[in-house]
């Protein structure tokens, strides 16, 4: 596996005293960044809609546009699947930033780059590879609540936690509008 991947070693044992603060302080912070990762791969993969429009009017069909789309339907559940392998080996503090960046870099490069929306291939291939990068995001999210909260708050978590994809979803329109 990538050296930069790789699980890091344990910390030093602190001090019984302060264990119960930086555990409760460490818990939301880590909280806060799933869910602040989490909404933002969500902000990632649901932008391509907002321009098929223009697209469409670039002379694509509906049909070329949801072939395209496609890719990322394919990528994402066959990613989903063999990336939760790799993400239970992996330190997820890199793992999932790592996806989002990339994913990230994909979908700008369709909106800021014209070779990027010139065919459908390229389209396809490039929504291809955000899918794949789209499933680096939820193995870790899943792997760290399981070992930064107990069963018994679990589901509390999670739901708040699953709003997530929501705020994600939901700030594409705010901010294409900007």
């Amino acid at each position: 596996m990538i050296k930069l991947l790789r699980q890091s070693p344990d910390k030093k044992i602190i001090p019984k005293k302060k264990i119960d603060e930086k555990y409760k302080r460490m818990r939301l912070q880590v909280f806060f960044g799933i869910f602040i990762g989490y909404a933002g791969y969500y902000l990632v993969r649901k932008n391509f809609a907002l321009a098929m429009p223009d697209l469409v009017e670039q002379g694509f069909s509906k049909l070329e546009l949801g072939f395209a789309l496609s890719g990322v339907a394919i990528a994402y559940g066959l990613s989903k699947f063999l990336m939760g392998n790799v993400s239970d080996r992996s330190d997820a503090r890199k793992f999932m930033p790592i996806g989002l960046l990339m994913s990230g870099i994909i979908m700008v490069t369709m909106g800021f780059f014209p070779f990027a929306t010139s065919s459908v291939t390229i389209m396809f291939l490039l929504l291809l590879l955000n899918g794949w990068f789209q499933g680096m995001g939820w193995p870790p999210s899943g792997r760290i609540m399981v070992q930064w909260f107990s069963i018994r708050e679990r589901g509390t978590k999670m739901s708040f936690w699953n709003t997530a994809h929501n705020i994600g979803g939901g700030l594409i329109g705010p901010l294409a509008i900007l």
